[in-house]
């Protein structure tokens, strides 16, 4: 009974539970790596994203890095972002990305958004982060 009340206390400290997700997300540093790429109902090969790296800065900005080159002809790609309402991130003020909280770990996030291309479906796509 002892160890469980020492997990669910360590667990469940008000730091955890009452941060906000930008607050999550510039943690040490802000810096995260893409480790999953879902487009509507294909897995994106992971070259597509493979060392990909997301920085989020506490001043709104945020840092894709693409180390070697591939897919995006730039080394890195400059926005800002700023937390929304209902676990979501917006970015460069028009994409609103929602956070899937219940496959939030102690360092990993999960996002999703819908993409809707005039004269197709809309389309979902999910990334998900590892804290870098």
């Amino acid at each position: 009974m002892l160890l469980f009340g020492i997990i669910a206390t360590t667990a469940c400290t008000s730091e955890k539970v009452n941060a906000t997700l930008a607050a999550i997300l510039y943690e040490g540093g802000g810096t995260w790596k893409v480790t999953y790429a879902k487009f509507g109902d294909e897995e994106a090969p992971r070259g597509m994203y493979d060392r990909f790296t997301i920085q989020f800065r506490n001043n709104g900005t945020y840092v894709v890095v693409n180390p070697d080159g591939s897919v995006i002809f730039t080394p890195s790609l400059l926005g800002n972002w700023k937390e929304g309402s209902n676990n979501t991130i917006i970015f460069d003020g028009t994409v609103i990305v929602r956070e899937l909280k219940n496959l939030r770990t102690a360092n990993k996030l999960v996002f999703e958004w819908e993409v809707n291309i005039p004269g197709k479906v809309t389309t979902t796509y999910r990334i998900e982060l590892i804290k870098a």
